[in-house]
């Protein structure tokens, strides 16, 4: 072999080399990319599971909701607490900031109702690799409450005295109404029974709602009255369907009281 080989040999072999470096080198890189990014993703997906377990079954019971960015406002109403509507908040994007993954740029938070079910929410995670891969996957939270507004069970016990000697009872509703169905002035008047004389005779009977308050930026109302001109030993009051704040309606229900 001439010095000109040999040296020709050496050239050809440093170049083999430098290319080996070099593309080991963009393999090392694109695995590391790989990895951080889908370490960075399931960290995120892992934050948004937890939030789902944790929240999952106060959101279930509440009341309503709304949405604004990535955040979930709902009112809770439980047996636990009387009923009352309290508010309660997930802030996905706030819950990612604390674990250092607030840059909008590596994960995309968009929170919204699912389009063909109202009382469901889906929590969607995105992001994108160095090499513009694309992570993405979403997690759910469901209502399964119905928040029609209803009477009290011992709503009977509660009007026995004032609806037959008085005339006029109040029950703080079970759940609050954005009103009656056929009346916008929550005012109405509907048809019942009292028993004279071992028969039953048709009486007139007002319904307002009242002890309004303002939920999710709505007037509410979260106490029924009930008034009749008649007089009896037993009355029997329907009371007319009623709207809740998660549009749910109420059925048409015939109370007896005394007797």
């Amino acid at each position: 072999m001439t010095l000109l080989e040999v040296i020709i040999s050496m050239l050809l072999l440093s170049i083999l080399m430098i290319s080996v470096a070099f593309s080991g080198t963009s393999v090392l890189l694109a695995v590391k990319n790989r990895v951080d990014a889908s370490s960075t993703y399931v960290l995120a997906m892992n934050k948004a599971q937890a939030l789902v377990v944790s929240k999952g079954e106060s959101f279930a019971n509440s009341a309503t909701f709304s949405i604004s960015n990535s955040t979930i406002t709902y009112y809770e109403a439980t047996p636990s607490n009387n009923y009352e509507a309290t508010p309660s908040t997930i802030n996905f994007q706030k819950e990612l900031e604390e674990i250092g993954l607030g840059d909008e740029n590596t994960i995309t938070v968009s929170v919204a109702r699912v389009t063909n079910d109202p009382n469901a929410v889906e929590v969607h995670l995105k992001m994108e690799d160095a090499q513009g891969r694309v992570y993405e996957n979403s997690v759910f939270l469901r209502k399964l409450l119905d928040a029609a507004p209803l009477l009290p069970k011992d709503f009977a016990a509660q009007c026995k005295n004032d609806l037959t000697n008085n005339q006029t009872c109040s029950v703080a509703l079970m759940f609050p109404a954005l009103g009656f169905l056929d009346s916008p002035d929550n005012t109405v008047t509907a048809t019942g029974y009292r028993q004279t004389n071992e028969a039953w005779q048709p009486i007139s009977f007002t319904y307002m709602l009242a002890d309004n308050t303002t939920l999710n930026g709505i007037t509410v109302y979260k106490n029924l009255k009930i008034s009749t001109s008649a007089t009896a030993t037993i009355l029997c009051p329907i009371v007319p369907p009623m709207v809740g704040i998660d549009g749910t309606i109420t059925a048409t229900a015939a109370v007896r009281v005394g007797g």
